[in-house]
């Protein structure tokens, strides 16, 4: 998403996917839900300078702040895209590996694309992977959250894979994840 080449390429795929998911059947609106479903994940992920130091907020390269505002301006396109042309609601998942990962990006995301636009879609395990507290997280962007995908982090290899220089799926199959209830994230303190 950073590329400002790659604007034209990212709505056909909008267009691709928004014309797909509206023929599906809608899920049930929960009470709470401010959006309907469908709902389109916009993700930044796929660089190889992000990808080996996932996890590694010290580490990794910053993007600088004309890529910054690049991708910044390429969400706010998206998402109005999306919703103006197929009515379905955008939501950014900061991913581990990709530019949006840690806790400096992610808070500079919320301040840089209004709740209006798009919504926010965290991930426990990635958020666990990149160093923070995802119960905190998540009661913290409470008012932000649109999705939540609940993940586990095995404790034990998780240590071990951030002693390595390895891509952040490469960790995945070694057993970084987990089924939730078997790691380290605390789910019984959710509420």
């Amino acid at each position: 998403m950073v590329a400002e080449s790659n604007l034209e390429h990212l709505v056909r795929q909008v267009d691709d996917s928004c014309s797909l998911i509206i023929k599906l059947p809608p899920s049930i609106q929960e009470e709470g839900q401010q959006f309907p479903t469908p709902y389109l994940v916009l993700i930044d992920w796929g660089h190889d300078e992000r990808d080996y130091t996932a996890g590694h907020p010290d580490d990794a390269k910053r993007l600088s702040p004309e890529g910054w505002n690049n991708m910044m301006t390429h969400i706010r396109i998206l998402a109005e895209h999306a919703w103006t042309k197929y009515g379905v609601r955008s939501v950014v998942h900061p991913h581990a590996g990709g530019y949006i990962e840690f806790e400096d990006e992610i808070k500079k995301l919320m301040q840089d694309i209004p709740h209006e636009i798009a919504g926010l879609y965290l991930d426990t395990g990635h958020l666990y992977y990149s160093k923070m507290d995802p119960v905190q997280w998540l009661r913290d962007c409470a008012n932000r959250l649109d999705y939540i995908h609940f993940k586990d982090i095995n404790l034990d290899n998780y240590q071990k894979v951030m002693t390595e220089c390895i891509r952040f799926f490469v960790t995945c199959g070694k057993g970084v994840m987990c089924p939730i209830g078997q790691g380290i994230i605390n789910y019984k303190s959710i509420n």
